[in-house]
């Protein structure tokens, strides 16, 4: 059994591995707080990944020269002052500085942290189950840590809470006796760094880094889902690691089929039908149990892990894989995400101009209600809007506006989920790539069932999407007759001629009319219009104009 002081050990080495988990609940919140970018907050976690990768090898040179304890203790150190100056960063450019110091630190925390666990011996293998142990727990307790920590204070209090601990390690570390770290000599009996493995082990930690960013993004910012309960959910895919760490047998197909689970669970999110939290638990759980059947057996079965040289090696080949991803996914979904905001604004000015609501309520609301909808909380915008204007709104009319405010947040989702759906599907190929990259000669039954469940579950969520998912709003077009509400009255009757304006007016702009109802009441949306179309909106018709309030 190993001691106190060798846990605590173990636990800030956890908390260096298990970043990204950590902190990804936080990543929305930056998003807003310090006004960045996906890509800014995608940084957050890259930064830290790159410098991580960067400092490994040469730390694990250090350590050989000044002792696993001293590289140990100094690490940890580095780590806890420098999670402290990342809690009271003010602006990015301080968080990611001190996030690379962080990232520094977390080098020389993890492989002083293999060396003082792993002995060797009967100890050696007891460290290495406590090694293994610590990483998978930090992975499943982060998520739900982050997130709790995120709701109940701030996303500050994610670096302040992890600095006593690594302080408290650095002083343990420093009153352990050194040991000889050397490399173990290669006498042709154990497993090799071969190009197979490296390369799932890279392309697989990719993937599982990117869907636990990307879900949280989904979760929070794109479905307006809580920090706490974003955090619960997403402890899935570790829980799911938990059980799939203690499934035994081939190395090689452990890992192929591990991979192809992560695969087949991150494609199977890119077709989510709605935002039910339930939808994301089959693709989780599938991701999860594949990442711990996956790791363990590319980590040490397949590819060495005898020493603190080893043990860096294979840290590297998997923040290499999580960095790349990072610098790929980030502006795919930052500029996917912004397209489908813009999508979703004008999808929700035709629900509102379509609706059977009073005329003059209606123009005035269609561009209110979507002025609240941002690429950075979409959601969230959108709710408020729709909570604001509802108190505006007659009595005999919340019927009719509750319709309205039901189809367009259906209107949002849906655009929400298109703007992750490509990032989703690159990265699990990802990881079905990894799974080729690993795949035995012979495949056994069990090989064979995972293969089918492979494709089966993506199939079946895109048959999911299809049938359960709400009807998408088409934009139609302008220069096309429309069937118009024909609400009857005088007012009924202004109505429809303006709705022939703005159909005639759009047409000879070659916009739709929902782009040039958003134009003639929001700067932003005119500035766009006229870089888009050629045209200042507020000329083509001063009727429109006079109406909207443009």
């Amino acid at each position: 059994m190993r001691s106190p002081r060798h846990i605590l050990i173990a636990v800030a080495a956890g908390l260096a591995l298990a970043d990204a988990s950590i902190v990804t609940l936080a990543l929305p919140q930056l998003l807003q707080e310090l006004n960045t970018t996906v890509e800014g907050v995608a940084a957050i976690l890259g930064v830290y990944t790159v410098v991580l990768a960067a400092a490994l090898l040469p730390v694990e040179r250090l350590q050989r020269v000044y002792g696993a304890p001293r590289t140990g203790a100094a690490g940890m150190a580095l780590f806890a002052a420098a999670s402290v100056v990342a809690g009271t960063s003010n602006s990015l450019g301080m968080l990611l500085a001190a996030r690379g110091v962080q990232a520094i630190g977390g080098a020389a925390a993890l492989v002083a942290g293999f060396a003082l666990l792993e002995p060797g011996g009967a100890a050696g293998a007891r460290g290495r189950r406590l090694w293994l142990g610590a990483a998978v727990l930090a992975a499943a307790v982060g998520p739900a840590l982050g997130g709790a920590l995120t709701e109940a204070l701030s996303w500050r209090w994610i670096f302040f809470a992890q600095a006593p601990v690594a302080a408290l390690a650095a002083v343990v570390a420093l009153r352990e006796p050194t040991r000889d770290t050397r490399p173990v000599a290669d006498d042709g009996t154990g497993p090799r760094l071969t190009p197979g493995p490296a390369i799932a082990l890279a392309l697989v930690s990719a993937a599982l880094t990117a869907v636990l960013f990307l879900l949280v993004l989904l979760l929070v910012a794109g479905w307006d889902v809580s920090p706490l309960h974003a955090a619960f959910t997403v402890t899935v895919i570790p829980a799911g690691a938990l059980i799939g760490s203690r499934i035994t047998g081939d190395a090689r197909a452990r890992a192929a089929a591990g991979c192809a689970l992560v695969g087949a669970g991150v494609l199977a999110l890119a077709f989510l039908p709605d935002a039910h939290l339930l939808w994301t638990v089959v693709p989780q759980a599938a991701a999860g149990l594949g990442m711990g059947l996956a790791l363990p057996a590319l980590g040490g079965d397949l590819l060495p892990e005898r020493d603190p040289q080893d043990a860096a090696r294979l840290l590297v080949l998997r923040h290499v894989g999580i960095a790349l991803a990072l610098v790929v996914l980030a502006p795919i979904v930052s500029h996917n995400l912004a397209s489908a905001t813009e999508r979703a604004k004008e999808r929700g000015v035709a629900v509102v101009l379509d609706a059977r609501l009073a005329p003059t309520e209606k123009l005035r609301l269609a561009p209110v209600l979507l002025a609240g909808v941002d690429d950075e909380q979409p959601r969230h915008g959108l709710r408020a809007a729709l909570d604001t204007g509802r108190q505006t709104i007659a009595s005999d009319e919340h019927a009719a506006y509750d319709e309205v405010a039901r189809r367009t947040d259906e209107t949002l989702v849906l655009a929400v989920g298109e703007a992750f759906r490509t990032a989703f599907l690159v990265t699990g190929a990802l990881a079905l790539l990894a799974a080729v990259a690993v795949l035995p000669r012979r495949w056994t039954p069990a090989l064979m069932a995972v293969g089918v469940t492979a494709v089966a579950l993506p199939l079946a969520f895109v048959g999911l999407h299809a049938s359960a998912a709400p009807e998408p709003v088409k934009l139609q077009d302008p220069c096309k007759p429309r069937a118009l509400p024909q609400t009857g009255g005088i007012e009924g009757f202004l109505q429809d001629r303006a709705l022939e304006v703005l159909d005639t007016t759009a047409c000879k702009a070659g916009a739709t009319r929902e782009e040039l109802v958003l134009a003639l009441t929001d700067e932003q949306e005119r500035q766009r219009f006229e870089r888009r179309h050629g045209v200042d909106p507020r000329s083509l018709s001063t009727l429109l104009a006079g109406l909207l309030g443009g």
